[in-house]
């Protein structure tokens, strides 16, 4: 019979809480001081995006995945490849309609077969935004769609938004970059 050391069992625990313990508001705190808008201006975007996200899933789940909802400054922003012309247009109707949203901007693309493809190229892409010494790339997110990246988010200054369009185009893959991001006024 094996003897067990009698830190083994609370290290067994501890092991299994881990990925609890990683789940906590700490991220969400670093993002949120790290970003250019007020807290009240991200959590009235949060909850635009949210009504909407469910808005769209409440019509078709299996549709509303191919649409990502962003929403800055109450500005959103709904991008993805779907080819369903309707619930395109149910997705820019709803959002106009939700309590807040001052302004809507669509980018659809037709669905592609690319998605592993995409997948790497969004990562190559945001390695090299992280990368870039000179670019504080924490609040920019991305969309990848057959080759195309989208870059959404809030800058620090024109010239960031300049530059993170700059990096993205330099990666090996990318065939056109569409930029929505937002510098401060």
């Amino acid at each position: 019979m094996r003897h067990s050391h009698p830190l083994i069992p609370a290290m067994l625990i501890l092991c299994l809480a881990l990925p609890c313990l990683a789940w906590t508001p700490w991220g969400a705190i670093y993002d949120s001081a790290r970003d250019e808008r007020s807290v009240g201006d991200q959590a009235a975007d949060k909850k635009i995006s949210l009504s909407i996200k469910a808005d769209l899933a409440d019509k078709d789940s299996k549709l509303a995945l191919k649409v990502h909802v962003y929403s800055f400054l109450k500005h959103v922003y709904l991008v993805g490849a779907i080819n369903d012309a309707a619930f395109r247009a149910f997705a820019v109707k709803t959002a106009k309609g939700t309590e807040g949203v001052t302004k809507v901007t669509s980018y659809f693309k037709p669905e592609t077969d690319t998605t592993a493809d995409d997948l790497e190229l969004a990562a190559k892409v945001r390695a090299e935004l992280i990368g870039n010494g000179d670019l504080s790339s924490t609040q920019i997110e991305q969309e990848v769609m057959n080759g195309e990246v989208v870059l959404l988010g809030m800058v620090r200054s024109k010239k960031d938004a300049a530059l993170a369009v700059k990096v993205a185009r330099g990666v090996k893959g990318v065939r056109k970059v569409t930029s929505f991001l937002i510098p401060p006024k």
